[in-house]
C-alpha cells in the first residue's frame, strides 16, 4: 500500500520560518565568531531549536553552508540566474551593482571566504556555469573557440565576484567604489578586444572609410623668358 504525502499550508509556513530564523541565526554566528562558531549544535541553541530539528534542515555543516549559500545569494547580486541571463552589453554594469552589496554583507563574506568549506561547496556548484557562461559572450564574441571563451567568461565571473572585491579592499587598500569602476572599465575593454576577434591587435579600432584626396591638376609650365642680346659698344 502506497504511503500518502500530507501537505499542511500552516506546517508547510511553520517549516519556512524555523528555516528562516536558522538562516538569520546562522548569520549572526558568522558576523559573531567566524565559521568556527558555526556548528549544528550552536545554530540549534542560537535559534531556540532543539538540535534534531536543525539536523532535519542540514544534515551536515556542508548542507548548511550550501543553503546558507543560496540564501545569501539573491542579496549580494550572485545568483546564476540572474548573471546568465544578463546581456553581454550590460555585464559592465554588474560590478557597479554588486559591489555596494559585497561591502554591506562584509562581515559575512569575509569569514565564509576564508573557510575551506565554502570553496569546496562552491566549486561544486560551478560544474556547469563555465559552458553557460561562454554561451552568453558567444553573440558579441566571433571568431573565438568555445575553450576561449569559457577562459573568458571566467575572467568576466572572476572579475565580478566578491573574491575580486574583497581582494581590492583587503589587499590593494581601494575603496569599494573605485574598485567597482576600475572593475567596470576591464570588463568593457574584455569585451570590446573579444568583439574584435582573436586576430585584432589590443589597440585595433575600426578603420574609418575616408574619402580619396581629389586630384589636382599639375600647374602649367611657363615659358623662359626670351634672352636678350647685349649691344655692342
Amino acid at each position: 500500500m502506497a504511503t500518502r504525502s500530507y501537505s499542511s499550508p500552516i506546517r508547510d509556513a511553520q517549516v519556512e520560518q524555523t528555516r528562516a530564523r536558522l538562516f538569520d541565526t546562522a548569520r549572526a554566528l558568522l558576523v559573531e565568531g567566524g565559521l568556527d562558531a558555526l556548528t549544528l549544535p550552536k545554530l540549534a541553541q542560537a535559534a531556540g531549536v532543539s538540535v534534531p530539528t536543525v539536523y532535519r534542515h542540514f544534515p551536515t555543516v556542508d548542507d548548511l553552508i550550501r543553503a546558507f549559500l543560496e540564501w545569501l545569494r539573491p542579496r549580494v547580486g550572485q545568483t546564476p540566474e540572474r548573471l546568465l541571463s544578463t546581456t553581454a552589453d550590460r555585464l559592465p554594469e554588474l560590478p557597479l551593482e554588486n559591489f555596494p552589496r559585497y561591502e554591506a554583507e562584509a562581515a559575512v563574506l569575509r569569514p565564509l571566504m576564508e573557510s575551506r568549506e565554502f570553496n569546496r561547496v562552491r566549486v561544486a556548484s560551478m560544474s556547469n556555469r563555465a559552458r553557460a557562461a561562454a554561451a552568453l559572450l558567444r553573440p558579441v564574441a566571433p571568431g573565438w573557440s568555445d575553450a576561449e571563451l569559457e577562459a573568458m567568461a571566467g575572467t568576466v565571473y572572476i572579475l565580478n565576484s566578491p573574491q575580486a572585491w574583497r581582494w581590492f579592499r583587503d589587499t590593494w587598500a581601494v575603496e569599494s567604489d573605485e574598485a567597482a569602476r576600475a572593475v567596470s572599465w576591464a570588463m568593457r575593454t574584455l569585451l570590446d578586444a573579444l568583439a574584435r576577434g582573436p586576430g585584432a591587435p589590443a589597440n585595433a579600432t575600426p578603420a574609418a572609410k575616408t574619402k580619396p584626396a581629389p586630384k589636382t591638376k599639375p600647374a602649367p609650365k611657363t615659358k623662359p623668358a626670351p634672352k636678350t642680346r647685349r649691344k655692342p659698344r
